[in-house]
């Protein structure tokens, strides 16, 4: 097995640590106060970032770009609740011992329950809402700014707007990665704010000749870009494929996750999907092993993403 060098994109749960801790005790911390805080724009028409941004691929915070939202003006946990009487989700999946499956209003209440425990926030990951509470979604119209996802022309378009919500208390956090698929993120904060970190593709975190990670190699270098900004009720980030994120949860909050296809991105992107679906057939011993935590919501992430291309499971042809 290849060993990674670069420690941001090791899979093992040390490795995980060690970049964590860089976050909230070790040099990264320290920095944080001078890093340079995200572009920030208001007003801006599609034209203007399709230009500007998604062809130039630099990120950039779309302030209030979705404010005028029902989700942003009338959502909370109770009302959610009250429109997924019966809807189950699955809490903490990140965690394979934690991860419990719940109806909405069980979360709710655990929510209520835990409140003020930042020690362990509770955190509804990556829920693929449109599987089981499709009556959501009239809440989030679909954005201009991301009818370049190519997916619609690969998968149809029921497996294109496959959109995740994230959902936690204060303290929550989502280390930092990569996102699958090489695909471009959109996220659009609904309620409460979240702190965002992020660095750019090419970012490397290697140890040094005394066998510990070079941080201040890492800071220096041109190519990490590393950013700060915190994302408020009505804001859309608009992330190129490939860029690090770390995400804290500042208050108590609700986010929409909104993945694009760049058509430029589309070789690898296919790649990447065959490489994890080949990976979980022909290796899965190896992978639950490597991946513990992830391997999971692969496996529910997949299963989701069958049903909304209408795949028959028992079949070996569609």
């Amino acid at each position: 097995m290849v060993i990674e060098e670069n420690l941001l994109r090791r899979p093992d749960p040390d490795s995980h640590a060690l970049v964590e801790a860089g976050f909230t005790s070790g040099p990264l911390a320290a920095a944080f106060e001078s890093i340079p805080v995200l572009e920030t724009r208001g007003g801006l028409s599609k034209e203007d970032f399709d230009r500007d941004y998604r062809a130039a691929m630099r990120p950039v915070v779309l302030e209030g770009f979705v404010k005028d939202w029902p989700a942003v003006q009338t959502w909370s946990f109770e009302h959610l609740a009250r429109l997924c009487p019966d809807v189950e989700v699955v809490v903490d999946s990140y965690n394979s011992q934690k991860a419990r499956r719940v109806t909405f209003p069980d979360f709710v209440r655990q929510l209520e329950e835990n409140e003020g425990n930042t020690e362990s926030p509770l955190y509804l990951q990556e829920w693929l809402f449109q599987a089981n509470a499709p009556q959501l979604a009239a809440d989030m119209p679909e954005l201009e700014v991301a009818q370049y996802d190519f997916r619609r022309n690969l998968y149809g378009d029921d497996a294109a707007t496959n959109h995740q919500l994230w959902l936690g208390q204060t303290g929550g956090v989502t280390r930092l990665h990569q996102d699958s698929y090489s695909v471009d993120v959109m996220h659009a904060q609904l309620v409460g704010t979240k702190r965002w970190h992020v660095m750019g593709p090419q970012a490397q975190l290697r140890r040094g000749a005394d066998g510990e990670p070079d941080w201040q190699a890492l800071l220096e270098a041109p190519e990490t870009q590393l950013h700060r900004f915190d994302l408020r009720p009505g804001d859309l980030l608009y992330l190129p494929a490939g860029w690090f994120h770390r995400i804290e949860l500042l208050e108590n909050s609700i986010g929409l996750g909104r993945k694009c296809l760049d058509e430029a991105n589309l070789r690898i992107h296919i790649k990447q999907r065959m490489n994890e679906l080949l990976a979980l057939l022909l290796n899965y011993d190896e992978v639950a092993h490597t991946h513990p935590d992830l391997v999971p919501v692969l496996m529910s992430r997949s299963r989701v993403f069958a049903d909304r291309l209408g795949l028959d499971l028992s079949r070996l042809r569609p």
